[in-house]
């Protein structure tokens, strides 16, 4: 499975090529999965209605990876022990990584920083 961040997610929801064409490429076979600390920052930056209501549709639909109680905190632990602090890597990040690579999934982003700390086994290019 791919989770795309939020970078992918707004290129998607623009309709800007070429990530709109694989995405839904994707998207049709049923690899796409999504995970709440990508859907939080995508709810946070929504202005309209309308596309709060495209993003929470596409919640709805698609398989979750598990963020549950204690997510941050594992999180953080994992963050510390991959020395993100000093790479320049935010908790926010590390929270997504970190139930990605732990799930086996692929981690499908534009973040130069986060590409550049994720090994090619857990990155989507």
């Amino acid at each position: 499975m791919i989770v795309p961040d939020t970078s992918i997610w707004i290129e998607f929801l623009k309709q800007n090529d070429p990530v709109t064409a694989r995405f839904l490429t994707l998207l049709k076979a049923g690899k796409i999965a999504v995970i709440e600390p990508i859907f939080a920052e995508l709810l946070y930056g929504v202005k309209k209605p309308k596309d709060k209501e495209l993003v929470l549709s596409y919640w709805q639909i698609l398989p979750k990876l598990d963020f549950e109680r204690g997510s941050m905190l594992r999180a953080s632990h994992f963050a510390n022990d991959n020395n993100f602090h000093n790479l320049g890597m935010g908790l926010m990040d590390a929270s997504i990584m970190q139930p990605v690579i732990n799930n086996g999934y692929q981690l499908w982003t534009l973040d130069k920083k986060v590409l550049s700390i994720l090994d090619a086994a857990h990155r989507f290019d």
